[in-house]
């Protein structure tokens, strides 16, 4: 008889994620935990990065026994070279994101998309900085932004990037320039990347890890800063709101759709036109109360931090890409958008139990067995909004009448920015500074990026939350991190009884939660904004400051050329899992300690949340004596 399997602890930290899980295993539909089990035990050569398969003579998985691929490669270079080409995934798809978006731009200003510029005096802000004439016409200086930032993403690599020059600070760009770091076009930083890390071409693993540096600085400025600046532009900076989180938000006697993945353009559409009176109508003709769309992941991130602008009529986040499934599970779901990252395979085997309809919409995606495909145009997405909706109708009259939704969900509060926050504190970073200087806040930890199940959906992001929030540390929060964050309550103002005596008293004097939500994975480069805006403030460099970056469930390509930014901004790392790179010293021992002397930053590897928050705040409190140098302004 076969032995059932069966886990040690819980399979989520969320109550509503475990109830589902239950239902879904009654029911006989294998889901991401299922699949997660059958793959144990795992490949440690995968595991440590020295697994290489490059050429036909691979697989080499190179060990004590067997230290060098046939080509003579040793796990240096394999591990090297791995982790390259991990980075070029994660800048090529930010690169997707900001050219969709700046094409978008266009076709606004032209007048042939549903959307309008909702930030036109951050337009003119950004167009002064890059040397644009702001007197002209808004479309005229929006068309012009766009263009540019197209024509940057296609430089040579030997052109250094514009935005780099005039937005990263004159000590980062020091260093930078000073190991031949500094990038150019980010197509081209890719094309160089890739072609490095081809069979016997760059074998130098030193040399690797400074391509993978230079790669995220190209991506952080173009993927990261430049694709939250455009994207405020069009859809409207981020002002301090509040919403709901959690599979509790779902409705069941609406249409539901849920938009899926990172890129808001489709949900915004799909949002605008659901609040049509013909839509509204087709929708109580088949039985409905109405039309309900909800956030999953990163777009629901982004609609949620734009209730005051763009996204009016967001009914609520249902959680991260983990919950893909559970969400489906429920049989409330009529629609799934797919855009961009993380619609998992496993999506499809789901849906195939329900009535839910699911419709990638943009053209790099595609999975097997979905037959509907409605490719994003900026020209015509209005149009398919409304077949969206209708094919949602259509999906609503098949539902079933078995309906299970779990009654968790939480208060958010959300629309964090670097606009907002300095509105909250009067219109100067100084109550904050003073804050940190007087040590009532310790220091500022961006707990940021994925969720997976080797550390157990967000089980180790909320126990590590809680722990910097009790040490009086500030924590900001983007990507899939944020939404397992709301589902537990702490992005609410109420949340500040979990933190220690002095970030308590800062977040009840300002009416802020202890965790602050920046929104989507792409919004990490609004942190970036936000340690340069500080770093100018202190008149300190950014490798200086009491801040850190953490990435305590990271899952994919996107993360690593996050992680390897935030190195090169020389801020500290906190990773978790291990990243696999460990079957090489030499990578190691560069990632977690040499690169603090060349760049000021530097990766700390720690799985445990408690010993995590330990050596999280012993840095920060080394930074901290920063702040009492002469050359510290406030």
């Amino acid at each position: 008889m076969k032995k059932e399997k069966s886990y040690t602890c819980p399979v989520s930290v969320h109550q509503s994620i475990c109830e589902m899980y239950d239902l879904t295993k009654e029911k006989g539909i294998a889901t991401i935990f299922d699949r997660w089990l059958d793959q144990q035990p795992q490949c440690n050569f995968g595991i440590e990065g020295v697994c290489c398969q490059l050429c036909s003579h691979g697989p080499c998985r190179v060990s004590a026994k067997t230290p060098y691929g046939v080509c003579g490669a040793n796990a240096d270079t394999i591990v090297a070279q791995n982790l390259v080409r991990l980075a070029c995934h994660g800048a090529a798809a930010y690169s997707h994101h900001l050219e969709e978006l700046a094409k978008t731009i266009i076709a606004t200003a032209n007048g042939k998309t549903p959307f309008k510029i909702q930030s036109p005096e951050k337009l003119k802000s950004i167009a002064r900085t890059v040397g644009l004439d702001t007197s002209q016409p808004i479309e005229n200086i929006a068309i012009q932004l766009s263009s540019l930032i197209l024509s940057e993403l296609r430089k040579g690599a030997n052109e250094p990037l514009a935005l780099v020059e005039v937005l990263a600070p004159e000590t980062r760009k020091k260093v930078w320039k000073s190991l031949n770091i500094f990038p150019g076009g980010v197509h081209s930083e890719i094309r160089d990347a890739l072609t490095k890390s081809m069979t016997s071409i760059n074998t130098d693993p030193i040399d690797l890890l400074l391509t993978a540096l230079r790669l995220s600085i190209a991506a952080g400025y173009m993927g990261l800063v430049a694709t939250i600046t455009l994207q405020d532009v069009l859809l409207g900076t981020p002002t301090i709101t509040e919403t709901e989180a959690d599979l509790g938000v779902i409705d069941s006697a609406t249409v539901n759709i849920l938009a899926h993945g990172h890129v808001p353009f489709v949900a915004t559409a799909v949002l605008m036109a659901s609040q049509k009176p013909e839509m509204t109508a087709l929708a109580k003709e088949a039985g409905a109360a109405g039309i309900k769309l909800y956030g999953s992941m990163d777009t629901g991130q982004e609609l949620m931090q734009r209730l005051n602008s763009s996204a009016q009529g967001f009914a609520g986040q249902v959680g991260n890409w983990i919950n893909q499934e559970y969400v489906i599970a429920t049989g409330a779901i009529d629609l799934v958008m797919m855009d961009l990252n993380c619609s998992i395979p496993g999506l499809k085997t789901t849906a195939d139990n329900f009535h839910t309809e699911l419709v990638c919409v943009d053209r790099i995606i595609r999975m097997a067995g979905v037959e509907k495909n409605i490719d994003y145009s900026p020209e015509e997405v209005e149009k398919q909004a409304e077949e969206l909706i209708k094919i949602a109708i259509e999906a609503y009259k098949k539902r079933g009448k078995e309906i299970h939704i779990p009654k968790n969900k939480s208060k958010v509060t959300a629309g964090f920015s670097v606009e907002s926050i300095l509105g909250a504190l009067g219109g100067t970073l100084n109550p904050l500074l003073e804050a940190i200087k007087n040590g009532k806040i310790k220091g500022v930890a961006a707990v940021v990026g994925c969720t997976n199940n080797r550390n157990g959906h967000d089980t180790t992001t909320i126990a590590l939350v809680k722990e910097l929030i009790k040490r009086d540390i500030l924590v900001i929060n983007c990507g899939c991190v944020s939404s397992g964050v709301q589902m537990e309550g702490l992005m609410q103002v109420e949340a500040s009884k979990f933190a220690s005596e002095g970030l308590r008293s800062v977040c009840e004097a300002l009416g802020i939660p202890p965790c602050l939500n920046f929104g989507s994975c792409v919004d990490i480069g609004r942190i970036g904004v936000l340690v340069t805006a500080i770093a100018n403030a202190l008149n300190l460099d950014s490798s200086e400051l009491p801040i850190v970056a953490s990435a305590p469930e990271y899952l994919e390509q996107k993360a690593v050329v996050d992680g390897l930014f935030a190195v090169a901004f020389g801020l500290l790392v906190h990773l978790s899992p291990v990243p696999p790179v460990t079957g090489s010293e030499l990578v190691t021992k560069t990632l977690t300690h040499s690169v603090e002397e060349l760049i000021g930053g530097k990766v700390l590897v720690e799985t445990d949340p408690t010993n995590a928050a330990d050596l999280i705040e012993h840095h920060i409190e080394m930074k901290r004596k920063n702040l009492t140098k002469e050359k510290v302004l406030i």
